[in-house]
C-alpha cells in the first residue's frame, strides 16, 4: 500500500490515469521544496520591484524631449539673452574658494586660489574671442603668473574655454561656466588643467566675475 501512494500519476486529462514513475520525495518534503521555492521567488521579485523604483527617476530623466522637465528646460533656454559684448571690454575672474589635485596621484591634493583677466578681442554672430592678459594659479603655495593666453567665450556669455601660459615652462587649459548672480555678485566656476614639466594638476575654483 505504502508503494501505491508514492505512485506520481500522470496529469493529462485526455490521458488514462495510468502509474509513470515512482517518486523518490515523500509528498511532504515535496512541499517543503515547493515553498522554499515560493520564498525565494518572493524575495527576488520583492528586490526587483525595489530596484526598479530606485531606477524610475533616472529613467525618467532620459525620457524623449516631450516630457514636462525637458520642456521646461527648453523654455528656459529660449529665454536666454545674449550677452552684449563689445571689443574692448574687460572681465576677471577671482577665486573666492577652491582646491587642486594631482593627475595620477590623487592623494596629492591641497587647497588652490588663482585669478583670470580677460579682453574681448572680437563679436561673433556665434560667440567671442578673447584673450587672456594676466592672472595667477596658486598650489599649495607655488604661484604660477599667466603671461598669456587666449580663448572663445559662448554667445550667451556662459560657457568659456581656452588656452594660456604661465612663465616659461607651465601652460594650462581652462573652462569656466557662469553661474548668474547671487546678491549683488556674479559667481561661476573655473577648472584649470596646469602642466609643468612632468607634473599635471586639475584645479577647481569657485570665482567671482567683475568688469
Amino acid at each position: 500500500m505504502e508503494a501505491l501512494r508514492r505512485i506520481v500519476w500522470t496529469q493529462r486529462p485526455d490521458v488514462p490515469f495510468r502509474p509513470n514513475k515512482y517518486e523518490t520525495d515523500p509528498p511532504r518534503n515535496r512541499q517543503k521544496m515547493n515553498s522554499k521555492k515560493l520564498a525565494i521567488a518572493t524575495v527576488v521579485g520583492a528586490v526587483a520591484l525595489v530596484s526598479l523604483l530606485f531606477a524610475f527617476p533616472a529613467m525618467a530623466a532620459s525620457m524623449s524631449t516631450s516630457s514636462p522637465q525637458n520642456s521646461t528646460i527648453a523654455q528656459a533656454t529660449q529665454k536666454l539673452q545674449k550677452a552684449d559684448l563689445s571689443v574692448g571690454q574687460t572681465f576677471t575672474l577671482t577665486s573666492v574658494a577652491g582646491g587642486y589635485r594631482e593627475i595620477g596621484d590623487s592623494a596629492v591634493n591641497g587647497t588652490a586660489t588663482g585669478s583670470l583677466s580677460i579682453d574681448v578681442t572680437g563679436a561673433f554672430k556665434a560667440g567671442y574671442a578673447v584673450s587672456v592678459t594676466g592672472g595667477q594659479v596658486n598650489i599649495n603655495g607655488t604661484t604660477y603668473t599667466i603671461t598669456g593666453g587666449s580663448g572663445e567665450l559662448g554667445p550667451y556669455g556662459v560657457h568659456m574655454v581656452g588656452q594660456a601660459q604661465a612663465g616659461s615652462t607651465a601652460q594650462l587649459l581652462f573652462a569656466a561656466r557662469n553661474l548668474g548672480k547671487f546678491g549683488s555678485s556674479d559667481y561661476g566656476v573655473l577648472r584649470i588643467d596646469l602642466t609643468n614639466g612632468s607634473n599635471e594638476f586639475a584645479v577647481r575654483l569657485l570665482v567671482t566675475v567683475s568688469s
